[in-house]
């Protein structure tokens, strides 16, 4: 069961720093990624001795060093020659590069380069990148590409990378863009891409859509795409409507919200919400039959002596 965060700002700021790069998921520990193309990996003595040898003109020196230092662990010397290459032009010799800290399980490299193509206006060659990425079983790139071409107002292609990133199991992309679908006021197009993100196993979309519905007023609305978000798996956005609904002096509403979460198995008082446990033993303190209606308070079935009957205590 899903806990329906609450909706991320969306950030279009492709120039800045971008270790959240799409719906808050922060990139994986331990990598530095930046999208301009003058930022630079960390320097580690590696790094240092490896540059040296590239500013002094002994690039198979400086690449020896950066191997050596991968060999033991350490991609940030591929990393940082490969930004060196890439900036003098040498296209070729930074992908090279990239494509041997990728090799050794670094792929923000591939990030960090397709970003940077993408910023300089070579889209194909951008895209090329980030499907490479897709070989090593991370899509992000793909993405990072989707939001910052639907920030320059390219939607298709946009949409056509969040589903191709989808396809290859990361929703990010498409949760995404639903929220900036919603924000722009295009209400379809964000339960398209809502529904596409629940088709691949990811309600969040559907239950974000749902609070923001709720939130702005569109209560009918809100019910039919938390229902829809419940049938994919995610009950807890129609417990947060009915608290919602509760805390509005909505009761009615509330209770029938709450027998919906019942059909879907989801009202137990064992819960980590103190309100919603609350609202449920106020409704139904001793539970509900199978059948929906509230359990009556328990009652000791009289006629039943809770001693040794006569006979028993008379024989010997």
């Amino acid at each position: 069961m899903h806990a329906a965060p609450a909706v991320p700002p969306v950030d279009t700021d492709t120039d800045t720093d971008t270790d959240a790069y799409v719906g808050g998921r922060a990139a994986p520990a331990g990598t530095a990624q930046r999208t301009q193309q003058t930022d630079a990996v960390p320097d580690g003595p590696a790094d240092q001795s490896a540059q040296l040898r590239e500013e002094a003109g002994d690039r198979d020196g400086a690449e020896a060093l950066a191997q050596e230092a991968a060999d033991l662990g350490d991609t940030d010397a591929l990393r940082q020659l490969a930004v060196t290459r890439e900036l003098a032009g040498d296209r070729d010799g930074a992908e090279a590069l990239i494509q041997q800290a990728a090799d050794l399980g670094d792929t923000d490299a591939l990030h960090q380069l397709a970003v940077t193509r993408e910023l300089a206006g070579d889209r194909d060659g951008a895209e090329a990148l980030a499907r490479k990425t897709i070989v090593y079983g991370d899509a992000i790139a793909l993405c990072r590409l989707a939001v910052m071409r639907d920030s320059a107002g390219d939607r298709a292609s946009a949409e056509t990378l969040a589903r191709r990133a989808a396809d290859h199991g990361d929703t990010d992309a498409l949760r995404q863009l639903a929220m900036m679908r919603e924000e722009a006021g295009d209400r379809d197009g964000a339960e398209a891409l809502s529904q596409q993100a629940a088709d691949h196993g990811d309600a969040d979309a559907l239950s974000q859509l749902a609070l923001m519905r709720e939130s702005a007023g569109n209560r009918a609305n809100a019910e039919t795409l938390a229902r829809q978000a419940a049938d994919h798996g995610d009950t807890d956005v129609l417990r947060q409507l009915a608290e919602m609904r509760e805390s509005a002096g909505d009761r009615a509403n509330a209770t029938s919200l709450a027998r919906e979460v019942a059909d879907y198995g989801g009202a137990s008082v064992e819960y980590e919400h103190t309100a919603w446990a609350s609202m449920l033993r106020t409704r139904w303190p001793h539970g509900m039959d199978p059948d929906g209606t509230p359990t009556a308070p328990w009652q000791p079935i009289m006629g039943i002596p809770y001693g040794p009957t006569p006979s028993a205590a008379s024989s010997p």
